[in-house]
């Protein structure tokens, strides 16, 4: 189920280029501080609505401070379910909420 984040409650809200395969390239990956599981990121995909979540400290971990390779290697494995869910009629009323947000972006 998606999860929607009001994005204005986040600070240093930052943007990064990405080029996933999968999408519709280049995407703007917009992301910020929030504090609503102790210090996190909060990212989406620019003009949609779902937002991924990942603690900081994690992320500095496993993408050494690279973000856009964390942002890609998700945004990726993503896509892939998002066309299994689309070859199956997008059955249930969460995944049509999926596809209304990312069908202009995945391929």
């Amino acid at each position: 189920m998606p999860n929607n984040y009001d994005f204005s409650t986040l600070r240093d809200i930052k943007t990064s280029e990405i080029n996933p395969n999968g999408w519709v390239n280049p995407l703007v990956i917009e992301y910020g501080i929030g504090d609503d599981y102790g210090p996190t990121y909060f990212w989406r995909v620019k003009g949609t609505k779902h937002t991924f979540v990942i603690p900081i400290l994690r992320l500095n971990f496993i993408s050494d401070e690279n973000y856009g390779t964390h942002f890609k290697e998700v945004l990726e494995k993503f896509s892939e379910e998002y066309r299994e869910w689309r070859e199956g009629g997008f059955e249930t009323p969460w995944m049509r909420e999926y596809e209304d947000d990312y069908k202009n972006y995945i391929l």
